[in-house]
C-alpha cells in the first residue's frame, strides 16, 4: 500500500526499459558487495534473478512487494521465505508500495535518460525533415472536413471500428503522450534522488542549471553523473569546465579578430570564425 512516510520511488513511474534486453553491471562493485560476500548458491541465484526481473518491471528496478510473487520472480519457490532476507538485501521500500533497488535504479535511470534523449533528438529530427512536406501534403489533399480525398477507407468487418485503447474503456480517459522533456528531468530528480538529494532540492538544482547552462548541457552532464559518489560536485565540476571552454573559446576568437584589424587586412569569412568559436 501507498505511504507517504516512505522515500520517493527512485526512478519515474513511467520508466520503461522492457525493450532493453541487457542490464548493465558493475562487476566491481557486485564481487566488493555484503551480497556477494554473505550469500550461499541459493541466496545469490535469488538475489540477481530479482535484479533482472526488477530491470524488466514498470518503473523499471521495482518489485511487487508480495511475497507470493516475489517467490515466483526469484524462482525460489517454496524456499523464498528462507532466502528472503539476503535475496532482498540492499532493496528499499518507497511511498508507492514497490521495492527499489538502489544500484538497479542508478543504472535504470542512466539508460532512461538516454533512450528519453535519443527519442527527443528523433522526433525534432523527423519533425524537421516532413513536418512541413507533410503538413503541405495534408492541406492539398484534404477536403473543409480534414478527411483526405481520394482516399477509400477499407470495408468494416462486424465489430470492426467499435473497439476502443483499453485504457479508454476503463477509465474513460485518453493516455497522454510521455513527454520527453519532463521524463528527462523526472530522470534527472531520480539519478539524484540516489544520492540522498530530497525531490523538492533535486528539482530546484536541475531548475538552475537548466537556467543557467540550458537544457541539453545539463542533461549531458546529469547523465554522465550516474554512478558517481557525488553526483552535484560533478555535475557542478562538468558545467563549469564547459562554460570556461566556451569562454576561451571566444576570447581566441575576439583575439583572431584583433590581430587582422591591426594588420589592416580583412578578417576570417564568417564561417571560419564559427569553426574557431566551436574548436
Amino acid at each position: 500500500m501507498p505511504n507517504a512516510d516512505l522515500p520517493a520511488p527512485l526512478t519515474p513511474s513511467d520508466c520503461d526499459l522492457r525493450d532493453f534486453a541487457f542490464m548493465p553491471v558493475d562487476t566491481v562493485r557486485l564481487l566488493d558487495s555484503d551480497l556477494f560476500a554473505l550469500s550461499t548458491g541459493d541466496e545469490f541465484k535469488a538475489a540477481m534473478t530479482l535484479w533482472c526481473k526488477a530491470w524488466q518491471q514498470v518503473p523499471a528496478g521495482s518489485l511487487p512487494a508480495d511475497d507470493r510473487v516475489l517467490a515466483h520472480l526469484s524462482g525460489a519457490g517454496t524456499k523464498w521465505q528462507k532466502l528472503k532476507p539476503i535475496a532482498l538485501r540492499g532493496f528499499v521500500e518507497c511511498s508507492d508500495g514497490r521495492l527499489y533497488h538502489p544500484v538497479v535504479c542508478e543504472k535504470a535511470t542512466e539508460a532512461w535518460a538516454k533512450k528519453l534523449s535519443y527519442r527527443e533528438r528523433s522526433k525534432k529530427g523527423n519533425s524537421k525533415r516532413w513536418g512541413s512536406q507533410k503538413n503541405d501534403q495534408q492541406h492539398s489533399q484534404s477536403d473543409p472536413s480534414g478527411t483526405a480525398l481520394g482516399v477509400l477507407e477499407p470495408p468494416k468487418g462486424q465489430g470492426e471500428g467499435q473497439k476502443k485503447d483499453s485504457v479508454t474503456d476503463v477509465t474513460g480517459a485518453v493516455p497522454s503522450p510521455i513527454d520527453p522533456k519532463k521524463a528527462l528531468f523526472d530522470a534527472g530528480v531520480s539519478l539524484l534522488g540516489v544520492a540522498g538529494l530530497s525531490a523538492k532540492t533535486a528539482r530546484s538544482l536541475i531548475a538552475k542549471w537548466f537556467k543557467n547552462h540550458g537544457e541539453e548541457a545539463t542533461n549531458a552532464a546529469l547523465l554522465s553523473a550516474a554512478g558517481r559518489a557525488e553526483p552535484v560536485s560533478w555535475i557542478e565540476a562538468r558545467l563549469r569546465t564547459k562554460v570556461a571552454a566556451q569562454d576561451e573559446a571566444r576570447e581566441a576568437s575576439r583575439s583572431t579578430a584583433e590581430r587582422y584589424r591591426r594588420m589592416a587586412i580583412p578578417g576570417p569569412p564568417a564561417d571560419a570564425r564559427k569553426l574557431e568559436e566551436h574548436a
